[in-house]
């Protein structure tokens, strides 16, 4: 296979300043190798992106967005064998005829294929509680969806059939790796091991001098009550802000008088509090540095967010917390009532209802389970003994020894 000289990055949610560090594109060009970004949120998610339009980098001039099917394919075939296309975009029936034109040109492509997330655990008590849970779960389901997810079925198991080449290479991250990948994937594709992109922003915060004066917690926020996700996913929203800000603030004051801590705001990237009302009570609301104030807390507080991967590195307490309202989100589309359990299993606590607040041993709370830490890193994070380098830096080591 011929030595790589561009990336493409094909994305269908709207490209951010996030993404920009995310996707590594500074240490690609820094690299050698040319980079775009193909955004076609407009094509694939219409309705969302009328409605919703990402920060978008203006600093970054290489950002194609496409607005149609021929466009998309035209592109594509424009490309020749010097180019890798990292997919960051789902394999169904409906983004099917791009993988085809790849296929079809034979482009390289790239796939993601870690797992960043604790699977909810099986239910256990008896065949006919799961299959009512089942019946619970396709209710929630349209007829048409129900079909979409029968056709992304048999066009991922038999995709040879329906003329689509298998990824010719699949990141790795940590050992939890899927039993079956969701993309065309098969035993000529190449699997390179780096790590979940968390560990890339650990890395460049790990050795800093810890600069906190003061005893602080972090709330990584999930922005639950007004996440755009849930309008690109087309799924219901598991509460209101008048329902769930006062009670969050309420389960903060009785923490910060527990653990004599102030309660820092770690702001989803996706977040808008410039705009809204004083949801927080006054607390610091902080963007876009996450990673730093999990470092400088002495306790973390979440729901079922992947930024736990910096409480699980730096080794800080967390306490996970969940609601009335969250934990009726057990079926259907929208699942985090389980997501919060299954998180707070793995490692090794309970979630606390803040609806039901008691007399909790706070000080117990703050206690962490080793083994349980090292487990969640190796499995979700960054397998042991793989490199201690960014994410990008080991794929481009990799494609440019022309590896696959």
């Amino acid at each position: 296979m011929d030595l790589k000289k561009k990336i493409i990055v094909i994305r269908d949610y709207p490209f951010n300043n996030s993404d920009y560090n995310r996707f590594g594109i500074d240490l690609l060009r820094n690299k050698g190798l040319e980079v775009e970004i193909w955004d076609i949120t407009p094509y694939l998610h219409k309705k969302f992106h009328e409605q919703l339009v990402g920060d978008r980098p203006t600093f970054f001039k290489d950002l194609r967005i496409f607005k149609d099917k021929s466009e998309i394919i035209d592109a594509i075939s424009s490309l020749n064998n010097e180019c890798l296309i990292n997919c960051f975009i789902e394999y169904s029936y409906r983004s099917f005829h791009i993988f085809r034109a790849i296929s079809r040109y034979k482009i390289d492509y790239c796939i993601l294929g870690m797992v960043t997330y604790p699977s909810p655990p099986p239910i256990q008590n008896s065949y006919i509680v799961s299959f009512f849970s089942l019946l619970k779960k396709a209710n929630a389901l349209s007829i048409k969806e129900i079909f979409q997810h029968i056709i992304d079925k048999i066009l991922l198991k038999y995709f040879f059939l329906f003329g689509i080449a298998p990824a010719s290479l699949v990141l790795l991250g940590g050992e939890k790796v899927p039993g079956s990948f969701s993309y065309p994937v098969d035993n000529t594709t190449l699997r390179l091991w780096t790590h979940y992109w968390d560990y890339d922003i650990y890395l460049n915060h790990k050795d800093e001098p810890n600069d906190s004066y003061k005893k602080t917690g972090v709330f990584l926020d999930q922005y639950l009550p007004l996440h755009p996700d849930c309008l690109y996913m087309g799924i219901e929203y598991p509460c209101t802000p008048d329902s769930y800000y006062p009670k969050l603030c309420n389960f903060f004051k009785n923490l910060e008088k527990k653990m004599h801590a102030e309660i820092v705001i770690a702001a989803h990237p996706k977040s808008d509090y410039d705009n809204l009302p004083d949801y927080f009570c006054g607390r610091t609301i902080i963007k876009g540095d996450t990673a730093r104030l999990v470092k400088e807390s002495s306790f973390v507080i979440a729901h079922s967010s992947t930024s736990i991967d910096f409480a699980v590195l730096y080794q800080k307490p967390i306490f996970f917390i969940t609601s009335d309202d969250l934990e009726k989100m057990i079926t259907g589309k929208n699942i985090i009532g389980i997501d919060i359990h299954a998180m707070a299993s793995e490692l090794g606590r309970l979630p606390i209802n803040i609806d039901h607040l008691s007399d909790f041993n706070w000080e117990n709370e703050v206690k962490i389970n080793n083994m349980a830490y090292l487990s969640y890193k190796n499995l979700y994070i960054k397998k042991q003994g793989t490199p201690e380098k960014p994410l990008w830096e080991i794929f481009c080591s990799y494609i440019q020894q022309k590896k696959f």
